[in-house]
């Protein structure tokens, strides 16, 4: 061990030494004293003292020392006093007088010019040990001096008129104190008094309504103090209020459109700075001569739109206070945000002060912290900080009360929305958070809630966290009263973590939870340029369809129609039957007005052996007369359209020298004559060759105009 511990040590063991040791003292009267059977020169207030003394080798030497007192009512009396660790102190201590002569009788021995021993003897009733001590002479015991007795002779609103008569001649000191402090306060002066003298003072600058406690010890010739007389108690009166209420408002809109709420608070009357104590307030309004007497400093009242002159004053027992005026105007509203994250710490035991903090999102000039004792509603502490404080302190907090701690900001006389929180000196805030859960989880983010309640335990928390770990990065976040969840982001996905809640560093509970797997950015990457191929090819294929169908529209095509289909087909079939359609013919763009064609079908076709019989030409030519016309009739078709659909099937057919050159021939000669004259008529077939030699005559096909 250095030099420098050595000396802190030595100086801790002398200040745990000295602090430990308590003063003990006892008072015997001449009255109590009994003379011992066995030695007739001992006196004891205890009989079981007698013949008990322990031998010297085991008496400890207490250092004690005895004073001699003498009352009005001619008791005397001897009070010793020693020291003694702390935790040792007995209630049962006795003590031993002795002389060396014959004493005549104990009630005489107490004198001031008496010479004798004294031994106490003090037992533990815990353990059943006693300790004796070593024999102290007390020649001529000093006087001490007994208290006074004071009392209270009249009082204003700052001081108290006290008065006590000494039984001494010599000093006396004079003491005071409020009766809810344990601080007490001496008065500089000694105030010099003879034997049976009444002194009286004035104890002056003391709060109005305020309850003191007095005290007064004295000290005679012996220059040994009395001891302090019993405090006497003493309240000062009323003093009017000297102080202007400081108002400030708030309006809210309603559900009515007409009525509005108009919002009133100001501070109370501080008695302890001189202020005066107020009993009730008056409160006016006009326009409407309202006027109420109330006892809290806050008011609510219904007005509707329009401007508004408020008057508060404050009375007490002794007068009514100044007036404070405020002008309102319920169209110019700009009430600022309430405080955010209010907390309160306690600083006890260390001071009697409750730290308050809290958070403001706006510019405001001031900032109101309110303290109001659940035990009396009525009477509140109003401190006023700057604008851009976010805490302060409240001094002189009693242990022993819970209080509210309210806090609200001021702007051009606007105040905003109040927030309260319970709070006491032991415990600081009452309110915990309970109820830990998870709420939401996804890959980068973990939303978690919880909730407040009353503090159900006397436990005293700084401050509650939330703390999230499971990477390298651990995240905390505050708790506040005024919110009850909050959102980790930029975590790490698939990943297990771990949600604390803290009380100062304490976990209370705790709740695993682990991120969503992530998609990946590749995959994203990947599926982006898919997605937008695969849009592009619908989108082009629908504009494409929507084009098509837009700039060319479907035409008619031969090849699909049923005729088309069957005259393509090399292995036709006989058949009976239309396989023209009317409606197909039906032409209303190219004709002024619709037409429509009739085709004979009752042509009988030739088997194949009268074909071969009949296929010259002159055997043609011989039968030409009686093959059935296939006549088309036209319904409202001008002589000049039947000409020219007539002469152009006859050019289309004769402008080709052989079959081999013209090539509708075939498809001419087939569609009209070969596949439709399958039926008979009047006994006689029609052949192909039968056909064609009719239609190059121009006798196949007929055609009539209606007009």
């Amino acid at each position: 061990m250095d030099l420098g511990a050595a000396q802190l040590f030595c100086v801790a063991w002398f200040l745990e030494s000295v602090l430990a040791l308590v003063c003990v003292g006892v008072t015997v009267t001449h009255k109590e004293l009994k003379l011992c059977e066995e030695d007739e020169r001992v006196c004891v207030s205890d009989l079981r003292d007698c013949g008990a003394h322990p031998p010297p080798s085991l008496q400890q030497n207490l250092n004690m020392s005895c004073y001699y007192q003498q009352s009005a009512d001619d008791t005397s009396s001897i009070s010793c006093e020693w020291s003694e660790e702390l935790g040792s102190h007995s209630s049962d201590v006795s003590l031993t007088f002795s002389r060396r002569n014959k004493v005549i009788s104990c009630q005489g021995i107490f004198n001031p010019l008496a010479v004798f021993s004294v031994t106490a003897r003090i037992k533990n009733p815990l353990t059943g040990t006693e300790i004796w001590s070593r024999p102290q002479t007390v020649s001529h015991p000093k006087e001490k001096p007994f208290p006074p007795v004071v009392t209270v002779l009249a009082s204003t609103h700052d001081s108290l008129v006290v008065s006590w008569k000494s039984n001494t001649y010599g000093n006396c000191q004079l003491r005071h104190r409020p009766s809810r402090t344990p601080a007490w306060t001496q008065v500089p002066d000694f105030f010099s008094i003879h034997s049976g003298q009444n002194l009286n003072f004035s104890i002056t600058g003391l709060s109005p309504f305020t309850e003191y406690r007095c005290a007064v010890a004295c000290r005679g010739d012996s220059g040994i103090w009395s001891d302090w007389s019993s405090d006497v108690r003493g309240k000062t009166l009323d003093k009017e209020p000297s102080r202007l209420a400081e108002v400030c408002y708030r309006v809210e809109e309603t559900t009515s459109r007409e009525a509005l709420r108009l919002h009133l608070v100001w501070k109370a009357a501080n008695p302890q700075k001189g202020e005066g104590r107020v009993l009730w307030y008056e409160l006016s309004v006009e326009p409407g001569g309202k006027t109420r007497n109330i006892t809290e400093t806050t008011a609510l009242l219904v007005v509707k739109e329009g401007n508004y002159s408020v008057s508060v004053r404050g009375f007490n027992t002794a007068c009514s206070g100044p007036t404070t005026h405020v002008q309102i105007d319920t169209q110019r509203r700009s009430n600022p945000p309430s405080v955010r994250n209010l907390w309160v710490i306690s600083c006890y035991p260390e001071n009697r002060t409750l730290q308050v903090e809290w958070e403001i999102s706006a510019a405001v000039s001031h900032v109101i912290v309110q303290l109001r004792s659940d035990a009396s509603p009525s009477t509140s502490r109003w401190l006023r900080v700057h604008g851009s404080t976010t805490s302060a302190g409240l001094p002189d907090v009693e242990a022993d009360e819970s209080y509210q701690v309210t806090v609200f900001p001021v702007q051009n006389q606007q105040c905003g929305p109040a927030r309260s929180l319970s709070a006491s000196l032991p415990h600081g805030a009452l309110i915990e958070a309970v109820g830990l859960k998870v709420l939401r989880v996804t890959e980068a983010e973990v939303t978690i809630k919880w909730a407040w309640q009353p503090k159900s335990g006397p436990i005293r928390v700084s401050r509650y966290m939330a703390a999230l770990r499971g990477d390298p990065h651990s995240r905390a976040w505050r708790l506040f009263p005024d919110e009850n969840q909050h959102t980790f982001v930029n975590l790490t996905p698939d990943t297990e973590y771990t949600v604390l809640l803290l009380a100062d560093s304490r976990p209370v509970s705790y709740v695993a939870v682990k991120t969503d797997l992530s998609q990946g950015p590749g995959a994203v990457a990947i599926a982006t340029p898919l997605l937008l191929a695969v849009a592009l090819l619908i989108l082009s294929v629908l504009s494409r369809t929507v084009f098509r169908s837009l700039c060319f529209p479907p035409v008619s095509s031969p090849r699909g129609s049923t005729a088309g289909l069957w005259l393509m087909n090399s292995d036709r079939q006989m058949f009976t039957g239309s396989i023209l359609d009317t409606a197909d013919f039906q032409v209303t763009e190219a004709l002024a007005e619709k037409t429509l064609f009739s085709v004979d079908l009752s042509v009988h076709r030739p088997s194949e052996e009268a074909l071969d019989e009949d296929f010259s030409p002159a055997a043609v030519s011989s039968r030409h007369d009686q093959l059935p016309a296939l006549s088309l009739f036209a319904a409202q078709i001008t002589d000049e359209t039947a000409e020219h659909l007539h002469q152009r099937e006859y050019d289309l057919c004769r402008s080709q020298e052989d079959e081999e050159g013209c090539p509708f021939r075939e498809l001419l000669l087939d569609g009209f004559c070969g596949g439709l004259m399958t039926e008979t008529l009047g006994g006689q077939s029609c052949s192909p060759l039968m056909c064609e030699t009719e239609y190059l005559s121009n006798s196949c096909f007929q055609v009539e105009t209606e007009d």
